[in-house]
């Protein structure tokens, strides 16, 4: 009887590859029910997904699973995201199962070591703290500013701006705002008698000292209002007296002011935003229970100081419905911080049985309140802005 030889196996035969490639409509559906961070990253790979992620029929199916575009407070101790809006349980689940435990995990240390100064398209500007750190920390080895991005971790270190006093206000501007790089730092020194102003990009070096002596009022701006921007980087601050807007131009170093239509002239029941599409200014104004919210009309149209009156919103109803203690109240409503760039949504300041400790979140578009607790810092985290504005990595 023949012997039975076993067969072995030839290595230099290469196994048949497996094909992994999943059609392009699997790929989506799953991404429509996947996390931000997942959509990030997978629009990184290619520029033919990336297209397919930002249609509006993808945006529109995705945000019943992930949320697009929210809002949220960092809290006191900085390890946990609180959401201000939309108040949904995708948003919540967002806040509560994905960011808050990723800053646990990952901002432990930089929080430690830095302070929040100002937040903007969802990165957050930190200066270091001054603590006596123990004998084994190397305290040179620090940056003393730090652009740091919540959703993805990434840290870009900066030194203080070295021409310009460091009482200097921060804006921070990124490519979904038009510029030409992925993060620009502009430092503006409005304390003097002419305006010094210092950038530096992401690669952390500062530009040289530029000055602007037109006897601009930048001394009244009001450093506690944060400033709104339109698309190529320019800048607008609230002027003290609310007689006038002033302008900067990040990209040519270009100064100016722009008049407010009539208003109540209290810079607090003020606030400076941007029209949807980040062309045009827009200001609300809160006068007792009504806001108007203006926009200013193109160049074309006005010469650049126009304003046209869009809305006129009386929130008396809403607010009674929300708290009658509101209503009775003789202090007036002030704007508190922002909420989004555009103005959609933002934040107001109202007094509760005598303190004026009451934050309310008012949606114009959908004319719907809430009330919010305070937090340290306001986050805006903008999905399709992100993904339109990202590199590719392939």
């Amino acid at each position: 009887m023949a012997s039975r030889k076993r067969r072995r196996e030839n290595p230099s035969v290469p196994e048949t590859p497996i094909a992994w490639t999943l059609p392009a409509d699997l790929v989506l559906e799953i991404l429509s029910r996947s996390e931000p961070r997942a959509v990030i990253r997978c629009a990184a790979t290619s520029k033919l997904l990336r297209r397919e992620i930002l249609r509006p029929s993808f945006i529109r199916q995705a945000s019943h699973q992930a949320a697009p575009c929210v809002l949220a407070h960092l809290t006191c101790k900085n390890k946990h995201v609180a959401l201000v809006h939309p108040v949904t349980h995708v948003a919540a689940s967002f806040c509560d199962d994905i960011l808050s435990p990723f800053l646990s995990r990952h901002s432990v240390s930089l929080f430690d070591q830095y302070s929040i100064l100002v937040s903007r398209r969802g990165l957050i500007l930190l200066r270091r703290r001054t603590i006596k750190y123990p004998p084994e920390f190397d305290d040179t080895s620090c940056s003393d500013l730090c652009v740091y991005d919540p959703m993805s971790g990434v840290q870009t270190f900066y030194s203080e701006p070295p021409g310009i006093t460091s009482c200097c206000q921060y804006v921070l501007l990124t490519a979904a705002d038009g510029i030409k790089c992925s993060i620009l730092l502009v430092a503006i020194d409005h304390y003097g008698s002419s305006l010094k102003v210092q950038t530096a990009s992401s690669c952390g070096t500062w530009s040289p000292v530029t000055g602007c002596d037109n006897h601009l009022p930048w001394w009244s701006i009001k450093t506690r209002i944060d400033p709104a921007v339109l698309n190529g980087g320019i800048i607008h601050w609230m002027e003290n007296s609310c007689k006038e807007i002033l302008s900067y131009d990040a990209s040519t170093g270009k100064t100016g002011t722009v008049e407010l239509p009539p208003t109540n002239g209290n810079v607090y029941q003020l606030h400076l935003a941007t029209s949807s599409d980040g062309k045009m200014l827009k200001l609300l104004a809160i006068e007792r229970f009504i806001m108007s919210v203006w926009l200013q009309l193109p160049v074309s149209t006005a010469g650049g100081s126009g304003w046209s009156l869009e809305a006129v919103i009386n929130m008396e109803e809403k607010l009674r419905s929300l708290d009658p203690a509101i209503i009775g109240s003789q202090k007036p409503i002030k704007f508190n911080g922002f909420g989004k760039r555009s103005g959609e949504v933002v934040l107001l300041r109202v007094c509760v049985h005598g303190y004026m400790d009451t934050v309310i979140v008012f949606d114009l578009e959908t004319m719907e309140m809430h009330k919010q607790k305070r937090g340290i810092s306001l986050l805006e985290i903008d999905l399709p802005s992100r993904l339109q504005t990202m590199k590719i990595f392939s």
